[in-house]
């Protein structure tokens, strides 16, 4: 396999960068410059035990890397391990797996009316140039539990402009029935997806 050089790399962090910024003002104007608002706050347990999914900056991609696997009532802790200043905040929004936007032109539409990125700012209370007024979206059930669409709500977060910024909450996803699986992307990165299946509690 092919090195990927320092230079390569770092186009690819540029690239990712420049397209953030895009992202930002279809977002909320006032987040390309850095007015992210009151969005900062780490809630829940933070022992290292709580199953994770991090935000991560790997081999110049931006990604997700999550659990396979979580047992409904368990807390899930979602954490930015990027630099905001280099590559932008993200969100963490649970959405129905059929609004993840598959390709390149579905992405570059993501923010346009009608389409899921536009939906999650919308969920976030962003209006006109200002940042986000709502932050975490909680829906339906304490915790994570509701994906959203383009015609309902689902539970989303925002990370804001510091690095380091985590949020914990507990899995209410309703898999009593049988394992579930939450879908998740970032509205700033909508390239940014993954999903977790969420097994019945014992």
């Amino acid at each position: 396999m092919k090195k990927r050089s320092h230079s390569a790399t770092l186009k690819v962090v540029i690239l990712s960068a420049a397209t953030a910024v895009v992202a930002l003002a279809a977002f909320g104007p006032g987040l390309a410059t850095g007015a992210y608002g009151p969005t900062e706050t780490t809630t829940g347990s933070t022992t290292s035990t709580v199953p994770t999914v991090y935000i991560k900056l790997a081999k110049g991609k931006l990604q997700f890397e999550a659990p396979k696997t979580v047992v409904e009532g368990e807390e899930l802790r979602v954490v930015n391990t990027t630099n905001p200043k280099q590559v932008g905040p993200h969100t963490f929004s649970l959405v129905e797996p059929g609004s993840i936007p598959k390709t390149a032109n579905a992405r570059k539409l993501c923010f346009t009316p009608g389409h899921i990125c536009k939906a999650i700012a919308a969920w976030h209370g962003v209006k006109g140039n200002g940042p986000p007024s709502i932050n975490p979206v909680e829906v339906g059930a304490e915790g994570w539990s509701t994906l959203g669409s383009l015609t309902s709500k689902g539970d989303s977060w925002f990370t804001g402009s510091k690095p380091g910024t985590s949020i914990v909450q507990r899995l209410s996803a309703g898999a009593t029935a049988g394992p579930t699986t939450i879908y998740f992307m970032c509205a700033i990165h909508p390239w940014m997806h993954g999903k977790i299946t969420v097994l019945p509690a014992s």
